[in-house]
């Protein structure tokens, strides 16, 4: 079975794919600051003790240990499925195989580099 070959009708699907994929999201960020409830109360800004009554200040910002490589893991994995998919596929069309295989992974390094940078702050690790 032969691919299809790059067509008018492939573009117009995949970029309205991409318009309704990313118009979703937006819908659904600006829905969030909508909704939202904004108003900065006493009590928010109090630390929670597990039902002890909270002393001082909040310090921070806390972030979960494993955050940064659950991550890693989920932007590194897509890129290895697709690096084989990839090497499956060259053999029938390479130049529209890799350009969309160079898409898949620049759509990933944004994620992949917060990860990495992530991992290397150990500041966030200790409370």
């Amino acid at each position: 079975m032969e691919s299809p070959a790059f067509s008018n009708e492939v573009f117009i699907t995949f970029s309205l794919g991409i318009i309704i994929g990313v118009g979703i999201g937006l819908v659904g960020l600006l829905l969030g600051k909508l909704l939202a409830p904004t108003r900065d109360l006493p009590k928010k800004r109090e630390r929670y003790e597990c039902a002890n009554p909270p002393r001082g200040r909040a310090r921070g910002l806390f972030m979960m240990q494993y955050y940064p490589f659950l991550i890693l893991f989920l932007t590194l994995e897509p890129i290895m499925i697709y690096s084989f998919l990839f090497l499956l596929e060259a053999h029938v069309n390479i130049v529209n195989t890799f350009l969309l295989f160079l898409g898949i992974v620049a759509i990933l390094v944004a994620p992949l580099i917060f990860g990495l940078y992530s991992v290397r702050r150990l500041e966030l690790w200790s409370a």
